[in-house]
């Protein structure tokens, strides 16, 4: 059936394999009762230069097109026929829009999948209110995928998950199904151009060497350099790693800058300073708080199972942030001289813009977003009148309270009706330095854009309510 619908993809295969310098990882012993797989020697494995490359008219289907899965659909799509699955037809809909002229199937019916020899999952994953992390998603993929997926084909687990959680949930299915199962975790920064998708290192792993053989070869069509490594708790842990430093280091960075507001001195002249190190330093800016897809989620999965004190600490710490700017910015306006014409009584007369609810600039992803976390805060604790300014947001995507008409009102003049703003992102379309322009209005900035700004959350102040 699938003649009618894909062409024939044979693209040379230009991959580099990369040996991995540190210790191999061997798995985790077996619970009783478990399939007893064959581990093959990983630093065999590791040593291979030159592979097989999978067939080319073999069949990639994408469990869960959301940002992952788009760029996986649309790359793998240059190679490939490729099956995007998901649930919302709506999605489906947007995605197949996005991605014309390439050889794909977009699909809310899961017997598609039987069609795949190479399944790769990328949904979401999640945290429950109590910052438990919820895999009914990743389950939910998983008994799909156990139910139509044919025996002999290649499972691989791109999604974010703790460690151990590849071989605990779709292991299973190597000796049920007679399948091929790795884990190989997504390296996606929204709105980076480079390096190239393709261009970034993939890590690969493979519950044994067929397993592993079978996911390089696929992805050697797709990646120019792979990195094997021993096991599928390997690549999850390197996935959980590289997020979580980032957590501490951003962490870090606020702390700082809360330290430089409280001696009068701006954070990111500090931070620029800083970053001319050319070694030893990474760079990281303050901010009003940590959004995205995996930064804010992923310590959560890594403190699932292991027991890490300093990134707990700087997680609650990145989670309380937003708050905490809400509640000092309120504070500050409280204690701050003002005019008789505009004498404030309490915080629910303050009328508050919020600059910027996508999680970074760039992007009108809302998730976990620093922007909307403040203003609830501001809603909640203080009932303020609230406004947010993002050209690249619309009401559609967040609604809970009004949106400035930015096209008709970035001025001097409506900016000047507003009591204090809040710059959480520098989003695109908005010339900031209007906001240099203003009197009477408080502006913090927590961007760095504009000039003169002694940034960060202002020295804290004790304010009682009543």
């Amino acid at each position: 059936m699938f003649a009618d619908k894909f062409t024939t993809v044979d693209k040379k295969l230009d991959v580099t394999i990369t040996t991995t310098a540190i210790p191999l990882t061997p798995p985790p012993e077996e619970e009783n009762g478990s399939p007893a797989w064959e581990i093959n020697d990983p630093a065999e494995i590791c040593q291979q230069q030159d592979l097989v490359p999978a067939e080319p008219q073999s069949i990639v289907a994408v469990v869960g097109v959301g940002y992952v899965g788009t760029h996986l659909v649309e790359a793998f799509a240059g190679h490939y026929n490729v099956i995007a699955f998901d649930l919302s037809e709506r999605r489906l809909a947007e995605v197949s829009k996005q991605l014309t002229g390439l050889p794909i199937q977009f699909t809310s019916n899961a017997r598609d999948i039987s069609e795949a020899s190479h399944i790769l999952i990328s949904v979401p994953t999640v945290l429950k209110v109590d910052k438990s992390i919820d895999t009914a998603y990743l389950r939910s993929a998983i008994a799909t995928v156990e139910k139509h997926v044919k025996p002999g084909s290649t499972v691989v687990v791109e999604s974010s998950v703790a460690v151990g959680m590849t071989r605990e949930l779709v292991g299973p299915l190597m000796a049920s199904k007679n399948l091929k199962i790795g884990m190989s975790p997504e390296r996606v920064d929204p709105g980076r151009t480079l390096p190239a998708f393709e261009d970034i290192p993939k890590i690969v792993s493979g519950l044994d060497a067929a397993s592993l053989e079978s996911i390089s070869a696929l992805y050697g069509r797709v990646f120019h350099t792979l990195l094997p490594v021993s096991s599928p708790e390997v690549a999850e842990m390197t996935k959980l790693y590289e997020n979580c430093q980032r957590m501490v280091c951003a962490a870090y960075a606020n702390e700082m800058a809360d330290a430089c507001a409280s001696i009068g001195i701006d954070a990111f002249e500090v931070s620029n300073a800083a970053a001319s190190k050319p070694f030893g330093y990474l760079p990281f800016r303050p901010g009003p708080g940590i959004g995205g897809h995996c930064i804010p989620v992923n310590p959560y999965y890594l403190l699932s199972n292991c027991s890490m004190p300093l990134l707990e600490h700087a997680t609650t710490m990145s989670w309380q942030r937003p708050a905490d700017v809400a509640n000092r910015f309120v504070q500050a306006l409280m204690h701050e001289p003002y005019s008789p014409q505009r004498l404030i009584v309490e915080p629910s007369q303050l009328r508050i813009l919020v600059v910027g609810v996508g999680f970074k600039r760039g992007q009108n992803v809302m998730s976990n977003s620093p922007g909307a976390a403040i203003i609830r805060t501001l809603k909640s604790e203080y009932s303020c009148h609230v406004e947010f300014a993002d050209p690249l947001v619309g009401t559609d995507f967040y609604n809970a309270v009004p949106k400035m008409n930015t096209d008709a009102d970035w001025n001097v003049e409506y900016l000047s009706t507003f009591d204090g703003i809040i710059v959480s992102v520098n989003q695109e379309g908005l010339d900031m330095d209007i906001l240099a322009e203003l009197r009477n209005v408080k502006v913090h900035d927590y961007t760095g854009t504009l000039k003169n700004n002694v940034i960060s959350v202002p020295k804290p102040r004790v304010w009682m309510k009543g």
